[in-house]
């Protein structure tokens, strides 16, 4: 699971009934990341919140263009545990295999559309280099056709996933 202790849901009324609203939510059980936020329910409500705003809330991009920013994100911090979840999203949103492998591979040298394209390269490169973003970056976006809002909310999604790499490697999170 992880290198901290997990609460177990019945010790606290508020972490069970998290749980069991995602489990709702998502017919799936709760998440390895989400239980390493056990030790404080109200750290995990907030970041639950987070999550379903930035990946689900209204935004100019599709939730396909969201998940390839969090296995672009995942991949250039070498963390599987994300690359594996959100690289499954991409295929279940997208429901094409191939776009997920051109992600997961090389989105380079994949023939992705413009668009995928300039997300991918901002994505990775304040990911791996944020000291070296310009204004340039957000330009050649705006050249895409990207609205303010929309880069918004592709910086958003990318520090997003850089914050659950983090998560995931500082707690020695272990995928399901």
């Amino acid at each position: 699971m992880a290198w901290i202790k997990e609460v177990n849901r019945n010790e606290n009324l508020k972490l069970k009934q998290i749980y069991e609203d995602a489990e709702k939510r998502t017919n799936e059980a709760v998440a390895n990341v989400l239980k390493a936020h056990s030790v404080n329910p109200d750290v995990l409500e907030i970041h639950m919140k987070l999550y379903e705003r930035i990946m689900f809330g209204e935004s100019e991009l599709s939730q396909a263009e969201r998940e390839m920013i969090g296995v672009i994100v995942s991949k250039s911090n070498e963390c599987p545990y994300c690359v594996d979840h959100h690289s499954e999203a991409l295929f279940h949103v997208s429901q094409n295999k191939e776009l997920m492998e051109k992600v997961l591979n090389n989105y380079q040298d994949a023939f992705l559309s413009n668009r995928e394209l300039a997300i991918c390269i901002y994505a990775e490169k304040l990911t791996k280099t944020p000291y070296k973003m310009v204004e340039e970056d957000i330009m050649k976006l705006r050249e895409i056709g990207f609205s303010d809002r929309a880069i918004f909310d592709i910086n958003q999604v990318c520090a997003y996933f850089n914050y659950v790499n983090r998560i995931v490697f500082g707690l020695g999170v272990e995928l399901e």
